[in-house]
């Protein structure tokens, strides 16, 4: 397995959610890490090595729609970091150059969070966390990527959060599931099925090599 590419897999043999959240929290590393750039770098080539749809798939009321893709544009949802999380600034500062990329972050509200475009400059909001001072929600953008930061998964891929539910009520508000990939520093996989329906699931699961 290359070092560069994903983190070795750490199993763990846990009987709910809340367990497993618990004894991961209690192993973060505070702090960024020399191993994010190895993460970032391989999140980037998968990014850029995306083939943009012709057409989406919608289900709704138990049927499928297809609409056709007319925006020349990736849009890419990612995430500004938290010292816990998988640094991935450089990535957002070269997709954000990039004309072929529309670079889209969440813009926390009380349950859940609406997107906006990344852009400086930052402020850091009552939540402790940066987001752009000055924007536009963007409601009805279809987005083809996600990046999202993870503690874990459980054996069906499916995020293991950090409890509060936002990234399941966002992806509701979709009409299109974006490619999923999930993030964590350390790869945590339970060998048990520990979440519920409406926990969203990955289509990549990249983690940091340690």
């Amino acid at each position: 397995m290359k070092k560069n590419l994903i983190a070795k897999k750490h199993t763990e043999s846990i009987d709910s959610k809340t367990e497993f959240r618990t004894k991961i929290k209690a192993k973060m590393q505070k702090r960024f890490c020399i191993y994010d750039k190895l993460c970032a770098k391989n999140i980037y080539t998968h990014i850029t090595s995306y083939k943009k749809p012709k057409t989406y798939k919608i289900k709704r009321n138990n049927k499928l729609f297809y609409i056709q893709s007319k925006a020349k544009e990736c849009n890419v949802l990612l995430y500004i970091p938290l010292s816990t999380e998988v640094n991935i600034t450089h990535i957002l500062a070269k997709l954000k150059q990039d004309k072929k990329y529309q670079v889209f972050v969440p813009k926390l509200e009380k349950t859940s969070f609406n997107m906006v475009k990344y852009r400086f400059p930052l402020v850091k909001t009552h939540w402790r966390l940066y987001e752009p001072k000055t924007c536009k929600i963007y409601k009805n953008i279809l987005i083809d990527i996600a990046i999202v930061p993870v503690l874990g998964v459980d054996k069906n891929m499916k995020r293991i959060g950090f409890g509060k539910g936002m990234y399941d009520r966002f992806y509701e508000t979709l009409k299109v599931r974006p490619y999923s990939i999930f993030v964590s520093r350390l790869r945590h996989i339970s060998s048990k099925s520990l979440c519920e329906w409406h926990d969203i699931q990955a289509d990549m699961y990249v983690s940091a090599y340690k």
